[in-house]
C-alpha cells in the first residue's frame, strides 16, 4: 500500500478533517476574564517547563501497544461505550470542540453495530457481513451498500471511498500494524488514571501528527483513551476517542445485527447528509 494502514483508516486520517473553518462561529466569547487568561498563561508556562525526566522507558512503548493489540485481537465478541471529541478552528482562530457519544458491538469477523449521537446527527450503523446500512434517525433516511466480507475489509472499502470511520483502528484485527506504521518516535510517558482505571500513558510521533494512547493495566489491557494532534496547523487541533464500559465474551449483551429502518426512506449513501460529528457546512469545508 502506498499509504499506511493507519492513514487509510479512520482515526489517523482524522486530522485532515480538523483543519477547517466553522462558519457562523466568529463571535467573541464573553466572560473570558483576565483571571482565566492568567491561568491559561501559567499552565502554558508550566507545560513548557516539564522536562519529561520521568519518562519510564522509551523502549517499551511499542511492547505495551503490541500487548494491547494482541489482547484485542483475541476478543471474538466485545462491546464498549465511547465519547469522541473533534476540535475545529474558526477563521478568527477560536478553537471549538464538538462532542458525540455512542456504543459499539463487534462480533468478529463480520458483524458490527455502532451508534453515535451528537449535536448534529443521531445515527445507527449495522454491518451483517453482507450489507452495510446507515440509518440517520435525525433525518429519517437510510442508505445501504453491498459489502460482503469482514469488518477489516469493510473499513478498507470505506476508507478508499473517502468515508471516515472514527475509531475504526480500534476495531481492527491488527491494531498494532495499523497504528505503528510511520511512527518515528515512541515513548512510555508514565502511569495514569482514566475514568478511575489505572493505565499506562504512551506517546508516539509521526511526521504530520502526534498521537497518544492510554492502555489499561492488568490482565485486560484495553485502550481507554486515544488522542491525535495535528501539529503543523494553527492551534494544533485534536481528535479524541475515549472508551468505557468495555465488555467481552459472555459479558456482552445479546446483539441484533439485523437492520430495521422502520419508516425511514431509503436514499443513496451520497445523499445521506448531516450524519457527521460537525455541522454540515463545516464538514463540507473540511480539507
Amino acid at each position: 500500500m502506498d499509504r499506511s494502514s493507519a492513514d487509510r483508516r479512520g482515526l489517523a486520517t482524522r486530522e485532515v478533517g480538523m483543519v477547517h473553518s466553522v462558519r457562523g462561529f466568529s463571535g467573541t466569547v464573553r466572560g473570558f476574564s483576565g483571571t482565566v487568561r492568567a491561568r491559561v498563561l501559567i499552565l502554558a508556562c508550566v507545560a513548557a517547563l516539564v522536562p519529561l525526566t520521568n519518562v519510564r522507558a522509551a523502549d517499551d512503548a511499542k511492547d505495551l501497544l503490541k500487548t494491547m493489540s494482541d489482547f484485542m485481537a483475541k476478543q471474538q465478541k466485545f462491546s464498549f461505550s465511547y465519547q469522541s471529541t473533534i476540535e475545529v478552528v474558526t477563521p478568527d482562530f477560536q478553537k471549538l470542540q464538538f462532542v458525540s457519544s455512542g456504543t459499539a458491538t463487534v462480533d468478529r469477523p463480520d458483524k458490527l453495530r455502532v451508534t453515535r449521537k451528537g449535536g448534529f446527527a443521531d445515527i445507527d450503523v449495522v454491518f451483517d457481513g453482507a450489507t452495510f446500512s446507515v440509518l440517520g434517525k435525525n433525518l429519517n433516511d437510510y442508505a445501504q451498500i453491498e459489502a460482503k466480507g469482514t469488518i477489516d475489509e469493510l473499513t478498507e472499502r470505506l476508507a478508499d471511498a473517502g468515508v471516515e470511520a472514527p475509531g475504526a483502528d480500534l476495531l481492527s484485527a491488527n491494531i498494532f500494524d495499523g497504528l505503528i506504521d510511520g511512527v518515528t518516535d515512541a515513548k512510555h510517558i508514565a502511569g495514569a488514571v482514566v475514568n478511575g482505571v489505572d493505565c499506562e500513558y504512551l506517546a508516539f510521533r509521526k511526521p504530520d501528527v502526534d498521537w497518544e494512547i492510554w492502555i489499561a493495566d492488568g490482565d485486560r489491557p484495553v485502550p481507554l483513551r486515544y488522542v491525535i494532534t495535528s501539529k503543523h496547523v494553527s492551534q494544533a487541533p485534536q481528535y479524541m476517542f475515549e472508551l468505557s464500559d468495555f465488555k467481552s465474551g459472555d459479558e456482552v449483551e445479546s446483539a441484533d445485527f439485523r437492520f430495521s429502518p422502520g419508516s425511514a426512506k431509503k436514499v443513496d449513501l451520497s445523499a445521506l447528509v448531516s450524519i457527521d460529528e460537525l455541522p454540515s457546512q463545516t464538514a463540507e469545508d473540511a480539507q
